[in-house]
């Protein structure tokens, strides 16, 4: 299990209005490389948005340090999200609500 941090936010001020997920995650080895997308398929709740987060593991010097990262959306099924997870391992997610504002 690694510490992960994670937000997301739905800015409904900007046109078109955006999703924002932003966070951290701890990575051991310096050259260690993080993608984040959408899961396919999605969960069965159409409230809930799944990201998969991977984490492409170097062998570089081991360095225990935060290496951001962050998604973004302007599809029109994104303002009914109330929560998004982020899974980063087989066994592992984080799960959090989507603060609206605008």
């Amino acid at each position: 299990m690694r510490n992960i941090t994670a937000n997301a936010i739905f800015n409904m001020k900007e046109v078109p209005a955006t999703l924002y997920v932003h966070g951290s995650i701890m990575i051991y080895h310096s050259n260690e490389r993080i993608s984040i997308k959408k899961a396919i398929p999605q969960g069965t709740n159409p409230n809930i948005l799944i990201l998969d987060l991977k984490i492409v593991e170097g062998n570089g010097p081991m360095k225990g340090t935060t290496k951001p990262f962050h998604y973004k959306t302007i599809k029109e099924e994104a303002k009914n999200y109330s929560q998004v997870t982020i899974r980063y391992s087989m066994n592992d997610s984080i799960t959090v609500d989507v603060e609206k504002f605008g």
